[in-house]
């Protein structure tokens, strides 16, 4: 940077296109924001003075110097290199740009000739960002209400970074988690894959402002699972890639894709006092290990060379830990034909340690349909994916330190031992596909083997690409697809006992800067969006217990494919009953809630609470939301609650047309 009492400015992130030349940077009067940025001199003493603008260059915030802020930790604050620091108070509410402006001075003051200065690292935030004030949080930082939005899902876990960006487009393009750790001026930045040309010529990056350690740290934050995903030395394999294969038998393999594992186990679990990566995490910020247990092995990969890859990845995981559980890929597609090589190997290595003992207990149905919800859960992908989950499902997690070593990772077996979820292996389905084939598959899992061998359904939403359904803004998360991920979910909470997770994708959307219509979160600069199908993700993973139940629809029509129901319940707690009407008509349910008061001892105390929540309106409803401004239309939202005069009840509940409905007794 050089000048003659100059300045720079930068818009923020707008999303290019039409809003190209538009400010991004949202201001409230009242409010503070953080900004730093490293600058090292190169000829001249110069400062630098902070502030906000508008489009047409009035303030919209206080001027500051920037003055420095030195950190005897910072590694960077030599070789000519200093931080600089100031926060900046909103004077009116709008959107703007970061001004810097750079006044000549020489010692004592004095202005003198031109100036010529490097500056990198520049950052202006929000200063109630997430985890202010926490030491960990010191590195990356997240948009609180963004966290927020996530955190009313009551996530059990999260996959990130999730989709394709895991793998890449060639060899080195893919996401390095070692590159996204550390100090912010040590992450290298990465070329996206879904990065589009700007007006300049040059291409969005993947800064790594938020990594891996961020992304433990939110993990921790919000009580949910880590479920990170790495690059299995197989580039992204969608139809209209060239995928790129590394050699399983190469060193480059060994030492850089399957070392990778093994040193985030690690970063993860491991003791400072005696592992490298460990220490990295300590000085970051958190000396106490986060509890990883389970790692998911590649994105959306298949192929017999996928297998191979898959296989000695996990030997190699479970020589270090061998209740580490991996999570394979069943590929793009979920249909039998081009998942079966990915579940035949599953169900081999399931075999293999149900034969040695190492899968005892791993999830079989009881005789009466019942199971285990305890493991089990609805998650959020990261990068831009996501859903929801069971509060319940860290419950008796297994392996949450790093295991002594057993064997080498030529004799480790490919199953886990005592996994997280009691499982030997779990699956990985992924489905983008129309709103009827959602409904359909409400029975997908019911014939599933409960054999050690469990689902994580990691990427879906009912937007049609698989039907080649137009992906277009208007008709993305429509109250039609919301309903139809709605009847799909609950055929996976009814089988809990063999579908440990599942996850809608995806999670996060600027407003107009994205390449996907269909996602569960958008936000512009100042607001946050949720859309009608995270309604109906919440509804579902904050309304879950342990245990689910067997139950069925019964009368005239049996719902006549109209009506899906599912039921869950705690211990002595709460038992929780969701409805789904994809029909165009009412219908009168009555429940028999007799069994579930008994079993919560109702009747010698308290009048037994019924509250029944319900979202409902036509399937052609939306939630919009455009750059500027706070959203709009949506559904309906009614809750309901009563006091039940006594346990031997038979409680009639009204279901509207095109609803979802809660139904929970306590």
């Amino acid at each position: 940077m050089e000048g003659d009492s100059g300045r720079v400015e930068n818009l923020g992130y707008n999303g290019g296109g039409e809003h190209a030349d538009a400010c991004a940077m949202a201001v409230a009067a009242g409010r503070r924001y953080e900004f730093s940025a490293y600058v090292r001199p190169v000829a001249g003493g110069c400062a630098l003075l902070v502030s906000v603008v508008d489009r047409y260059g009035l303030p919209l915030s206080d001027v500051l110097e920037a003055r420095p802020a030195p950190d005897p930790d910072d590694p960077f604050a030599r070789d000519g290199w200093s931080r600089v620091a100031c926060t900046l108070t909103g004077a009116a509410t709008d959107y703007g740009k970061l001004r810097i402006g750079v006044v000549r001075r020489g010692s004592g003051g004095a202005e003198h000739g031109p100036v010529t200065l490097d500056l990198d690292c520049v950052s202006l935030m929000d200063a109630d960002h997430w985890g202010r004030g926490d030491p960990k949080w010191r590195h990356g930082r997240l948009r609180r209400d963004l966290v927020e939005a996530i955190a009313a899902l009551r996530p059990s876990f999260v996959r990130f970074p999730g989709g394709c960006i895991v793998e890449g487009v060639t060899p080195g393009n893919e996401y390095r988690w070692k590159d996204t750790v550390g100090a912010l001026p040590a992450r290298r930045q990465q070329y996206s894959m879904w990065a589009f040309r700007t007006a300049d010529g040059s291409s969005y990056s993947q800064s790594y402002q938020i990594g891996f350690y961020e992304y433990f740290c939110l993990c921790e934050d919000l009580g949910a699972r880590p479920l990170p995903t790495l690059f299995a030395g197989i580039t992204c394999q969608s139809p209209y890639r060239d995928p790129r294969h590394i050699a399983t038998d190469s060193a480059y393999f060994r030492e850089a894709v399957v070392q990778d594992y093994l040193d985030l186990i690690d970063f993860a679990n491991g003791d400072p006092e005696t592992d490298a990566w460990a220490r990295v995490r300590a000085r970051m910020g958190h000396p106490e290990p986060f509890g990883l247990d389970m790692i998911g092995v590649g994105n959306e990969n298949h192929g017999p060379d996928y297998v191979d890859k898959y296989d000695a990845i996990c030997r190699a995981v479970h020589a270090k830990d061998p209740s580490m559980l991996c999570v394979m890929s069943a590929g793009l597609f979920p249909f039998r034909l081009p998942m079966r090589r990915a579940w035949e190997h599953a169900r081999a290595v399931a075999a293999e340690a149900s034969v040695a003992g190492d899968a005892a207990g791993a999830g079989t149905a009881a005789a009466d349909g019942t199971g285990t919800v305890g493991t089990s859960g609805t998650g959020v992908v990261g990068d831009a994916e996501g859903r929801d989950a069971s509060a319940a499902a860290a419950d008796g997690a297994a392996g949450s330190g790093t295991a002594a070593a057993s064997g080498t990772a030529g004799t480790a077996r490919v199953g886990a031992r005592g996994s997280a979820t009691g499982d030997a292996i779990v699956v990985d389905e992924h489905s983008y596909h129309a709103p009827e084939w959602f409904v359909r598959q409400a029975g997908r899992f019911d014939d599933y083997p409960r054999d050690g061998a469990g689902v994580c359904f990691g990427e879906y939403s009912a937007n049609g690409y698989f039907a080649a359904r137009p992906q277009t803004y208007e008709t993305a998360c429509r109250w039609r697809s919301a309903l139809a991920e709605a009847a799909f979910l609950t055929g996976c909470e009814r089988n809990s006992d063999v579908v440990r997770m599942t996850s809608y994708a995806p999670l996060l959307a600027h407003i107009t800067g994205k390449g996907w219509e269909q996602n569960l979160i958008e936000f512009n600069p100042a607001t946050v969006s949720p859309t009608v199908n995270y309604e109906v993700q919440r509804l579902f993973s904050a309304n879950v217990g342990t245990t689910a139940y067997e139950c069925a629809v019964t009368g005239e029509d049996g719902g006549a494919g109209r009506l899906f129901v599912c039921a869950t319940g705690d211990e002595g707690s709460r038992r929780c009953v969701k409805i789904v009407n994809v029909g165009d008509a009412p219908v009168r349910v009555t429940l028999d809630v007799a069994p579930g008061l008994r079993a919560l001892g109702s009747g010698s105390g308290r009048a037994p609470r019924l509250r029944v929540e319900t979202l409902c309106g036509p399937p052609s409803a939306k939630r919009s939301l455009a750059y500027t401004g706070a959203p709009r239309g949506g559904v309906r939202h009614d809750v309901r609650e009563y006091r039940l005069s006594s346990p031997h009840v038979h409680v009639a509940v009204p279901v509207p047309a095109y609803s979802v409905t809660l139904v929970v007794v306590d």
